[in-house]
């Protein structure tokens, strides 16, 4: 692709030729002559002096290298549609496979992909274009909404709802129980039974072996664009508020409720029935 379709694409102001070939995205230091970068930290700028790369992605006051550059308020966004202009993840053509086990009851929306050994019990509903590869489970009566992509071994448990667009890596779990326990006087624990549900809303990602509990009564709640890192734990009845980031191995105690827009970065833990602003 010319490096100047790719800049028209990208919204992207060009600095040199539009006439340089490029074929794929790498790192400054990977990076050969056929090859973009970026750079959106400054700490790495004494890279651009030795990188082989026939272009950079770079901020708009960044003095101009000598290679040819795309100019963008946000070149780490620009960067990831560079990418998705070279790469496509691969999606399996539509169609059921043999070993796949769908209910009767269950509701397919069109253009599904089911992969091997997946299971969809009773009264669920999923909607159009939407990939399940092999081993998924959907639980009864889950609602699940349009281009949903669930890899190996993710589950959706019973009467969980998740919107449009929501992806869940390998081994996600969505609704498991809470950790709910009522002490006995003779020492024993009785089980508290998790009526309640999970809810996804659109644009939501869970990465892999997450685990989000359903709630004891009511519904533990991720809102839209929200995504969670690999190994986190969200508690029964727990509040995620928009484009929150939960990185990995955060972990939340029943009830806590997030707002808006924050980050915790690896390893943060809440205590029960915290509430955390927006940003």
């Amino acid at each position: 692709m010319k490096l100047g379709e790719i800049a028209q694409r990208l919204g992207c102001k060009l600095e040199g030729s539009p006439d340089i070939d490029i074929t794929g995205i790498r790192g400054l230091e990977e990076a050969g002559p056929s090859e973009l970068s970026f750079v959106s930290n400054r700490k790495y700028l004494p890279k651009i002096k030795t990188t082989r790369a026939g272009g950079l992605i770079v901020d708009e006051k960044l003095p101009k290298p000598q290679q040819a550059v795309l100019r963008s308020g946000d070149p780490y966004t620009a960067f990831a549609r560079a990418l998705a202009l070279f790469y496509q993840p691969p999606r399996p053509a539509p169609g059921i496979h043999p070993t796949a086990v769908v209910a009767n009851s269950a509701k397919i929306g069109r253009n599904a992909s089911i992969g091997p050994y997946a299971v969809i019990e009773d009264d669920v509903e999923i909607g159009d274009d939407a990939v399940l590869k092999s081993h998924v489970a959907i639980y009864t009566g889950a609602k699940v909404g349009r281009r949903f992509f669930a890899h190996s071994h993710a589950v959706v448990r019973e009467y969980c709802v998740l919107g449009d667009d929501v992806i869940l890596q390998n081994g996600a779990v969505i609704g498991c129980d809470g950790y709910g326990f009522a002490k006995q006087p003779d020492g024993t624990y009785e089980k508290i039974v998790a009526a309640g549900t999970t809810v996804l809303e659109d644009r939501v990602e869970v990465q892999a072996n997450a685990c989000l509990d359903r709630a004891t009564v009511g519904e533990t709640r991720v809102r839209a664009g929200a995504k969670i890192d690999n190994l986190v734990q969200v508690g029964h009845s727990c509040q995620i508020g928009e484009n929150t980031l939960l990185c990995a191995q955060v972990g939340l105690a029943g009830t806590t409720t997030l707002g808006k827009n924050c980050v915790m970065t690896g390893q943060v833990g809440v205590a029960g029935h915290c509430t955390i602003g927006d940003n």
